[in-house]
């Protein structure tokens, strides 16, 4: 954090200004040691509040929603569906989690129609790769 107190205070206030808006771009503790520079030279701007409450608004809303996941992916599961690549595609695609920027809330990484496939993708995988071990290991070798 001393670090970023440092490196603002060699910042314009032009700088500043514009570092205070651009909450996607910094990380917390810059944006919090900006607020504070700005603060201590007397121009913080007073929409600064309602701008975070946009910015967190729009990101939940957005992350609310999910990705969808790339087709060429998820046909490449589908192909590898017999093995643990198939696995992995449906488990990253079906659990995988993104975290907040402003806040710890973990979001789904994928929407609704993207985990429904993913969990297909992950449970067939894993019965379909018992099932060949099974045969493989148990019965064929009988």
């Amino acid at each position: 954090m001393n670090d970023f107190i440092n490196t603002v205070k060699l910042k314009s206030n032009q700088e500043l200004l514009m570092m205070v808006y651009e909450f996607d771009k910094w990380n917390p503790e810059m944006l919090i040691a900006v607020e504070n520079e700005l603060q201590t030279r007397n121009i913080l701007p007073l929409d600064l509040e309602d701008q975070k409450r946009l910015a967190i608004e729009t990101e939940k809303n957005n992350l609310e929603l999910g990705k969808q996941a790339g087709l060429t992916i998820q046909v490449l599961g589908w192909l590898t569906v017999f093995g643990f690549l198939g696995i992995c595609i449906g488990y990253h695609h079906a659990f995988s989690k993104v975290k907040s920027k402003y806040n710890s809330r973990l979001y789904y990484k994928y929407n609704s129609s993207s985990r429904e496939n993913g969990n297909y993708l992950f449970y067939t995988s894993i019965f379909l790769t018992g099932l060949g071990l099974v045969y493989r290991y148990i019965i064929k070798d009988s």
